[in-house]
């Protein structure tokens, strides 16, 4: 049986800025080919700050550029209130998706409460040696945490027992806690005296069973009653509140929001983008440059590059032409050396022009792998 679609919603600036101060496109494209591999039924949107492209080095913005026109990179509008974040729990609630970030989105916390529901909100970290790891978290709570607690509690009182609101397909399924069935009703001290014990003990039972309209008129059953209320009336003791009766929570089934169809393809085929955030096979590097690169260095040539970024496996490498666009390879953590380091910060530093041995292309992707001499 085919597993169901999990539509998520990715924090591409706070991925793309995880563990560093200027934010990585190769990074954010190294942790959704990740997440991919990990949640293969997973249909991911990634979105980042409109200021992304400004932040990112000059050597990605061209190739931001082009995954945002692909569509691979969404930006919210320029000036929108909230900015990013915003922007990210408004999708991810529209279509009952899963935010993939490590912030809390603390200020977010009274107007998105689904927040706090188990599996709504992953997180994830590159580890050394490992590479990329998610996990599912809840949000910290801050000063605005408690309202937002308080109205989830709510919602599952008015709901039945063990029955949740289908926001939407998360990754673990959630159980609603039980709801109490005897209500607790309150009631002010009521002064004992001889002459009003009796006449308060008929007032009360007759107040719970009867309505008000019922009880005001009828009569006293006998004239001691009736004189014994009389008493009670003149008396400077205030007569004692009597407690209402307690309607019944009423529970209604919950609503089930259906997540939005899939598009439907498009007939003519789109370009290639530049950026494969997508899980797929994606070119990295353009048609004829790539062609020339492949013409003019063999398995096994030796070649000069410059280190222009990092990733939590290895290096991203430019290698420049005569006459044609640089070409960008991938020198792998475990080709670094022997024993291999373990990071590629260790022993490469982003602007080192540096001495590789190509090992081998793959065609497909337009992108060469090279062993650092």
């Amino acid at each position: 049986m085919k597993a169901p679609v999990i539509r998520v919603v990715v924090d591409g600036s706070n991925l793309a800025t995880e563990g560093r101060t200027i934010p990585s496109l190769v990074q954010l494209d190294d942790a959704v080919r990740a997440f991919l591999e990990e949640y293969a039924h997973a249909d991911v949107i990634v979105v980042v700050d409109a200021s992304f492209e400004h932040r990112v080095a000059a050597s990605e913005r061209e190739r931001f550029k082009e995954a945002e026109i692909a569509g691979e990179i969404v930006t919210p509008p320029a000036g929108a209130v909230g900015r990013g974040d915003a922007f990210i729990l408004k999708i991810a609630q529209r279509i009952g998706a899963v935010v993939l970030s490590n912030d809390s989105f603390q200020e977010f916390h009274e107007q998105y409460p689904w927040l706090f529901e188990v599996g709504r909100l992953i997180g994830g970290k590159p580890v050394k040696g490992v590479g990329w790891v998610f996990t599912e978290r809840l949000p910290v709570r801050g000063i605005k945490s408690a309202r937002a607690t308080r109205a989830v509690k709510k919602l599952a009182v008015e709901l039945p027992e063990g029955v949740v609101p289908a926001i939407g397909d998360t990754l673990t399924p959630v159980k609603a806690p039980r709801v109490a069935k005897r209500a607790v009703v309150k009631t002010e001290p009521i002064v004992k005296t001889s002459a009003t014990v009796k006449v308060v003990k008929k007032a009360v039972v007759a107040d719970l069973k009867e309505p008000k309209e019922a009880k005001s008129a009828k009569e006293p059953k006998s004239a001691a009653g009736a004189a014994g209320a009389e008493n009670v009336a003149t008396s400077p003791v205030k007569a004692p509140r009597t407690s209402k009766k307690v309607p019944a929570v009423k529970k209604t089934p919950a609503k089930k929001v259906v997540p939005a169809p899939a598009e439907k393809e498009v007939s003519e085929p789109a370009p290639a983008p530049a950026v494969a955030l997508r899980r797929g096979r994606q070119p990295v590097n353009p048609e004829g440059g790539f062609a020339a690169f492949v013409k003019h260095y063999k398995i096994g040539a030796n070649l000069t590059g410059e280190v222009v970024a990092f990733t939590s496996h290895g290096a991203v490498i430019k290698v420049t032409l005569k006459n044609t666009t640089p070409i960008e390879c991938y020198a792998p953590t475990t080709s670094l050396g022997d024993p291999a380091p373990a990071r590629a910060r260790d022993v490469l530093k982003r602007g080192d022009q540096r001495n590789f041995r190509l090992v081998t292309v793959d065609s497909e992707r337009r992108i060469a792998e090279l062993a650092l001499i």
